[in-house]
């Protein structure tokens, strides 16, 4: 693949992820037939988990291109949390502050256990978490993941903005979006520029409301199973210290 696949494709890099696993992107629907054939044969993708809504589904499609190679497609709909703290033309680091927030407290009744299971049963193999533009739904999903197994918070704010790039390069696949809103062009990539700050001020919040993300998830309805399941599947293995005896199934450095 000579350019970047799909729409804000990425495999996030941070500190305590277990590298290969976790994949994240924005449109499903975006990848084309080879690209999708590229991330199986080489990455081994096996599965996705589509935060779309119904009506998302419904007017831009299931992600084609996956599925003709074989990847399983697994609907965990993100929805139901106020748009309204978004809702200018163009909202500023507390807006979008509060919006991240909403999704991960306001969603849907059920919403994040679901979520959280389907996680559970996939992330011993690579697999890849998507909404619509990859940002916001995915993006909190993401820092909630990175959360748990430990990354800072400036990568997980790094990596939140990550994508601003390619989005903006790909704007005008969401041609319809800014029309139907009545925006201008110039307005919606304002929407589609992502900052640190932004993810960083939510994280911040979460730790000031919940204590850490386990908490808030526990007090969604997420099975505590799951939450340590999702952990130990994508936490990277510690690494062994000379002298350290190698744990059980690990084959000792020298013998590697």
């Amino acid at each position: 693949m000579s350019a970047a696949p799909g729409i804000n494709y990425r495999m996030p890099l941070a500190s305590g992820l277990r590298p290969g696993i976790l994949h994240r992107s924005g449109d499903l629907t975006a990848f084309t037939a080879d690209e999708a054939g590229v991330l199986v044969a080489r990455h081994g993708l096996a599965s996705v988990l589509d935060l779309r809504s119904d009506s998302e589904v419904e007017r831009y499609g299931p992600p084609s291109g996956l599925l003709a190679h074989g990847v399983r497609w697994l609907r965990v709909p993100l929805t139901g949390y106020p748009r309204d703290t978004i809702a200018g033309r163009r909202p500023g680091v507390a807006d979008r502050t509060r919006y991240l927030h909403g999704i991960l407290t306001d969603a849907a009744p059920g919403s994040w256990p679901l979520l959280f299971r389907a996680l559970a049963g996939v992330a011993d193999r690579p697999f890849l978490l998507s909404c619509h533009f990859g940002k916001d739904r995915t993006g909190v999903v993401v820092a909630a993941v990175l959360a748990l197994v430990g990354t800072p918070r400036r990568e997980i704010a790094a990596d939140y903005a990550a994508g601003m790039t390619d989005l903006v390069a790909k704007a005008d696949r969401f041609r319809d979006k800014w029309l139907r809103r009545g925006h201008t062009r110039e307005e919606y990539l304002s929407r589609l520029r992502t900052s640190p700050v932004t993810m960083e001020r939510w994280l911040t919040e979460v730790t000031t409301r919940h204590n850490d993300i386990a908490e808030a998830l526990l007090a969604l309805g997420v099975a505590a199973d799951d939450v340590a399941r999702v952990r130990g599947l994508l936490a990277a293995p510690a690494p062994v210290r000379p002298g350290q005896p190698a744990r059980a199934g690990e084959v000792p450095e020298g013998l590697r």
